[in-house]
């Protein structure tokens, strides 16, 4: 069952991918709409927990990965082009798109072995290649009018300004600076040897790190946390005030066992370690760990900051938010807890992605920072995302329903943007949570279906919480799609 597994969950980063993608808008909201038909056998099969599937079908579902990977790979490449380039490359989208289709409807014949008789004709009839490629024919002209008439109504507002053959002119030579700033930045990264979403957590040199001034984010007596830079990508470097270790060799040695660890961990929606940077040039070593740079700080910052959010941004938080957390639970033989999710254990990037954080090299840190006594003025009170179990007894196992509870208070933040028990004492939520089985209303223009998702998340009773495990968890991304 592992091939399929991987399936749906590469199909689950495509459907995230999709909102972004700037280009063949319609080529692409067909081929999303066919690897739906395509994956419903799948879901199928993993609803029955088969053990064994023919060799026929796992051969068609490894072929039907590296299709998904290359309309992932696909959207990627769309989803960063300016109308110029879209309309210069459309005409080869229509053979990229086209072999695509081909790929899906092979596999589309394959996984029909999975399909009882009249399900199979439906599904077939679905898939019939004939009508992909009719169909494929009008999306190409589709989109290719709409690149012509952008294209017409540019050419427009040029020639309504004076001196327009200078300004195009200008615009070409922008063009092509920027090429020749892309094609540089292509050369150093190659000299380097490496990608930004291939890189490995590995220890850092400090000449890696870009020696212009770092920006301060902020500081306390564990740490100062600076913006910079690697191999000129944006991160954010934590730099250790007084070590408690200060021999090298075992802070290595930690550092190794625990990167290993964290390799399963890799996720678009969990905060990317980039390593560890040990400065050995001063008379006492430095630690620092460099991360992923997110630039809107944290899902509690953001909500505070921006309480008008449109439903549209909510979703697509509460989705990566959910992406993270499952991404999470499922790694390994057993499922991992996070064991403090709350809003401010979220990150959010320039573009509303979220990022799970909180747990990243964890022993590595612990082994060098000095525990403070210091008492910190939280927005929102720790008690606020304890389960009623957890809140009625000291000795209550950390489970992961506790988890999800508190992850439902994090999904009602998202929806509300408000303080969850805002005001109230630990003393007087443990009142309600525990003898009245409140929870903090929503409001009247929440989708139902996020809405629901919600009170299960806060039920007071653990059995009837959705786990990552279920069916029910998922049903974000079903919602998000129908947006």
């Amino acid at each position: 069952m592992e091939i399929v597994e991987k399936v749906l969950s590469v199909a689950q980063v495509i459907y995230t991918q999709w909102e972004q993608v700037k280009g063949c808008k319609r080529q692409f909201q067909r081929l999303i709409t066919r690897i739906q038909i395509l994956l419903r056998p799948v879901e199928t099969l993993q609803a029955q927990s088969a053990k064994h599937i023919s060799p026929a079908v796992e051969k068609t579902l490894w072929k039907l990965l590296g299709t998904l990977a290359q309309a992932q790979e696909l959207m990627r490449k769309y989803c960063h082009q300016n109308w110029l380039q879209k309309f210069m490359n459309a005409g080869n989208s229509a053979e990229e798109f086209t072999l695509l289709n081909e790929h899906l409807g092979d596999a589309a014949q394959g996984l029909s072995l999975l399909l009882q008789a009249e399900q199979k004709q439906f599904f077939l009839e679905a898939c019939e290649k004939v009508t992909w490629s009719k169909e494929d024919g009008q999306d190409a002209r589709a989109d290719r009018a709409t690149l012509e008439e952008l294209l017409t109504k540019t050419k427009d507002a040029v020639n309504n300004v004076h001196g327009e053959v200078k300004h195009v002119v200008s615009k070409v030579d922008n063009v092509e600076n920027k090429m020749d700033q892309v094609l540089q930045m292509m050369k150093d990264l190659q000299g380097a040897g490496m990608r930004r979403d291939s890189m490995e957590i590995t220890e850092i040199e400090r000449e890696h790190l870009t020696k212009t001034p770092w920006t301060l984010l902020m500081e306390n007596k564990n740490h100062t946390l600076y913006k910079g830079e690697y191999h000129k990508f944006p991160v954010a470097i934590k730099v250790y005030r007084n070590p408690v270790i200060t021999c090298t060799q075992t802070v290595r040695e930690i550092f190794k066992k625990e990167v290993e660890a964290l390799k399963q961990f890799e996720s678009p929606h969990i905060l990317r370690m980039y390593g560890i940077c040990i400065d050995e040039s001063g008379l006492s070593p430095c630690f620092s760990i460099i991360m992923e740079y997110c630039e809107k700080g944290t899902l509690r910052d953001v909500l505070t900051k921006e309480p008008s959010l449109t439903w549209k941004i909510r979703t697509q938080m509460a989705l990566h938010a959910s992406i993270g957390l499952y991404r999470l639970h499922k790694t390994g033989e057993k499922p991992k807890v996070h064991g403090c999710i709350n809003s401010s254990k979220f990150l959010v990037t320039d573009g509303y992605g979220v990022k799970l954080t909180g747990f990243e090299l964890c022993k590595t840190e612990s082994s060098i920072k000095r525990n403070f006594k210091e008492r910190k003025q939280m927005e929102v009170p720790a008690s606020a995302y304890i389960s009623p179990q957890g809140l009625a007894s000291l000795y209550h196992k950390y489970d992961i329903p506790s988890e999800i509870y508190s992850f439902g208070i994090v999904l009602w933040e998202i929806v509300t943007s408000k303080i969850p028990f805002a005001g109230c004492t630990s003393q007087e939520i443990y009142q309600k949570v525990c003898e009245q089985h409140y929870q903090d209303p929503l409001g009247e223009d929440c989708p139902s279906d996020l809405r629901d998702i919600i009170s299960q998340c806060r039920d007071y009773q653990p059995s009837n919480r959705p786990t990552t495990e279920g069916k029910r968890f998922p049903i974000l991304r079903i919602f998000y799609l129908q947006q």
